[in-house]
């Protein structure tokens, strides 16, 4: 193993602070750009055209988890590890994703048609399975993890909401229909991957000279992950497929609604793990000590991030929907209270899969989703009969929690993962959030609308956190002098 001096890593630390706020600030621009132009279309739309729209994306989504093939983390993996083949190893896996999406474009179009679903639905289909080339983004957005440089891919992601905002902007006066707000994706969508391939060039030139053996490697390696990503989106997504079955369009309305701003709050978490992995995997084989420390900070920051969306979000929860998207989708907050557990099992078990796959143990994940998908087929098939959407969003918070339970104690047993567990921050980080939650209730009383009242809530848990000492005002200090290029 190899030890590194306290200033490198001092500097790495920095690197992924910056880089972790690059994304971060990329990403918060990038949703609120997405969550306005969300608002645009479901103004723009009926309820049912809404639970249509929705629908056609969530089916899409199944054919690009096989275009991308699970390659993504692997990719990092490998170019963290041997940085001088990231030119031919790149370039084949372009190669690979484009021949996947020739390929499945139209096995999607065909499908659609045979599943019994409204000739609208099929029409957006047919268009919207041009995102499938889309998928290349991810490609290039690989070499800027590995240089810890996401800020560009931060700028070309803002880029392309901006001109879909625009673009959708115009159309919700002109002539707002499905279709035309399926183009709109479309033509930001190529205009931004572009963008991306033009300044991922400036880092790395790709060999795309075809290397069968390299596409076999990487398809192999990939081949665990394919199949766990099939079934995490199984058992994310079923229910939009079983709710559109056994409900309706309009049903799926409302559940969209609860879950796109459910789904928002996932910015930190994406944030922080999209800078830790190549950490995670090199630490893994360099230094137990920096592998443990990483996990550990890690725990502390999503459980520090997630439990007060579970606290505030519930006390306001009313209020934030008929706020946002008026009292039509009332029907929507109590699916998304529920919602908010799923976010904070989602937090920790997103870095506990990534755990998993930095030590290379992600057909352990594959089990895993296979036995949780199993799961949320059942339980969406009794709880949706029973009780609706809100029976979907039930199903979704346990699968979840089930889903952290056993990849933890899975990490915890395995001798060379040896997972540490924070738990004495996780007691003290609950009860700060338990009287977080009293403060906000007793607050709620005061009748503050709901614009002041979220501010009001962060800067009262910013203030609970700095006494508690979970946040240090000189860390933040050190920070900044960093960020302004003037170390002491």
């Amino acid at each position: 193993m190899t030890n590194r001096s306290p200033s490198s890593a001092g500097r790495l630390t920095f690197r992924v602070v910056n880089n972790s706020a690059a994304v971060m600030g990329g990403q918060l621009i990038y949703k609120i750009i997405g969550f306005f132009t969300g608002v645009l279309i479901i103004r723009g739309l009926s309820g049912e055209a809404y639970g249509q729209y929705s629908f056609i994306y969530v089916y899409l989504s199944f054919f690009d988890v096989f275009v991308q093939f699970g390659f993504n983390a692997i990719l990092v993996r490998q170019i963290s590890q041997d940085p001088a083949q990231a030119p031919r190893i790149l370039g084949n896996a372009v190669l690979f994703r484009v021949l996947l999406a020739a390929v499945t474009l139209p096995a999607a179009c065909f499908l659609i048609r045979h599943l019994g679903y409204p000739l609208s639905v099929q029409q957006g289909v047919l268009l919207a399975s041009l995102q499938l080339f889309l998928t290349l983004r991810t490609i290039y957005e690989t070499i800027f993890r590995i240089h810890l440089k996401m800020v560009y891919s931060s700028l070309w992601l803002v880029a392309k909401g901006l001109l879909q905002f625009a673009l959708v902007a115009v159309i919700a006066v002109w002539k707002p229909s499905l279709m035309s707000f399926i183009l709109a994706a479309l033509i930001a969508g190529y205009a931004a991957l572009a963008g991306f391939a033009w300044h991922a060039g400036q880092f790395v030139r790709m060999d795309f000279k075809p290397d069968f053996s390299l596409m076999k490697k990487l398809a192999g390696d990939s081949f665990p992950l394919l199949l766990s990503g099939y079934l995490t989106l199984i058992y994310y997504r079923i229910d939009v497929f079983m709710l559109s079955k056994m409900t309706s369009f309009t049903e799926v309305g409302y559940y969209s609604v609860a879950v796109r701003l459910t789904e928002s709050l996932d910015m930190l978490s994406s944030a922080l793990l999209v800078s830790l992995f190549p950490i995670l995997s090199r630490t893994f084989k360099e230094n137990r000590a920096d592998f443990d420390r990483t996990i550990k900070k890690a725990f502390r920051i999503l459980l520090l991030t997630s439990m007060p969306m579970v606290a505030g979000g519930s006390v306001v929860a009313r209020e934030l929907i008929v706020f946002l998207f008026g009292a039509k989708y009332l029907p929507a907050a109590s699916t998304f209270s529920l919602l908010l557990w799923y976010t904070l099992f989602c937090y920790v078990g997103g870095l506990l899969a990534n755990v998993l796959i930095a030590c290379g143990r992600q057909k352990i994940d594959a089990w895993v989703s296979f036995i949780l998908v199993c799961l949320n087929i059942g339980l969406n098939s009794v709880l949706i009969s029973r009780i609706g959407f809100n029976g979907a969003a039930v199903a979704t918070v346990i699968v979840e929690m089930c889903g952290v339970l056993l990849i933890a104690a899975y990490a915890a047993r395995d001798k060379e993962i040896r997972l540490p567990l924070p738990w004495n921050d996780f007691l003290k980080i609950l009860i700060l959030n338990l009287a977080f939650w009293g403060i906000l209730v007793v607050l709620k009383n005061a009748v503050l609308p709901v614009a002041a009242f979220i501010p009001l809530g962060v800067l009262i848990y910013a203030v609970l956190a700095v006494l508690a000492g979970f946040i240090k005002p000189a860390a933040i200090a050190q920070y900044l002098t960093h960020w302004r290029g003037q170390p002491k």
